[in-house]
């Protein structure tokens, strides 16, 4: 890939960036410890990596990234956590026999003890519209989706992208709110489960929203 070393210089600034918002942010709310399959809209992505280091630093996760320049940054960021994050690259979403692959070896990454984190409108939107693969990875997997959304105080969103992401300051305020959690049998249908993955999102970012006053 061209410029791939400002790519990962990029990814370092930033993450050096988030770890010092971790630093010095406040977080209310209830920050789950349980394995599980972490499901949010894409534009709370830099909060939920500020939120996971600060309350669950210590465990083991796995994360996701496209190829590319912008997969490159993100990929560069998380290995620079501070989290214990592995990073894997995503199949093309018209691929279904790479997008089954994939999905089994989530499932083995998931029997080493690492929660999932995954966006349904992502990589590239539409804005707040699901897709089924965080289910597909909770049904390979067997861990139960749970889903987050979250509030920020003072409020900066970045309007020009399509997901209209959060960007934290330093000593900001994140409010988190854990949704219903669903899980999926072995053989159970996965797209009636997507409608209900994102009124669900939808609800508790709603309500996020209504309680960071």
């Amino acid at each position: 890939m061209r410029l791939a070393w400002l790519a990962r210089l990029i990814g370092v600034g930033l993450a050096l960036y988030l770890r010092l918002v971790v630093r010095t942010c406040r977080v209310i709310g209830p920050v789950t410890r349980d394995q599980v399959v972490l499901t949010f809209w894409h534009e709370f992505n830099m909060l939920t990596f500020v939120v996971a280091r600060k309350g669950r630093g210590d465990l083991p996760h796995a994360s996701f990234s496209t190829s590319g320049f912008r997969g490159a940054v993100i990929t560069s960021m998380l290995r620079r956590s501070g989290t214990k994050v592995e990073v894997f690259e995503l199949p093309p979403e018209e691929d279904r026999a790479a997008g089954r692959a994939f999905a089994l070896r989530m499932a083995r990454v998931a029997d080493s003890g690492a929660s999932l984190l995954i966006t349904p409108d992502g990589p590239f939107g539409p804005y707040r519209v699901a897709k089924p693969g965080a289910l597909i990875l909770a049904r390979a997997s067997g861990l139960p989706v749970q889903p987050w959304a979250m509030s920020l105080r003072p409020t900066i969103r970045l309007s020009g992208r399509w997901d209209r992401l959060l960007l934290p300051l330093p000593f900001c305020r994140i409010r988190v709110l854990e949704g219903s959690r669903h899980a999926l049998e072995a053989r159970a249908p996965v797209r009636p489960m997507v409608a209900v993955l994102e009124a669900e999102l939808d609800r508790i970012t709603k309500l996020a929203g209504h309680q960071s006053g």
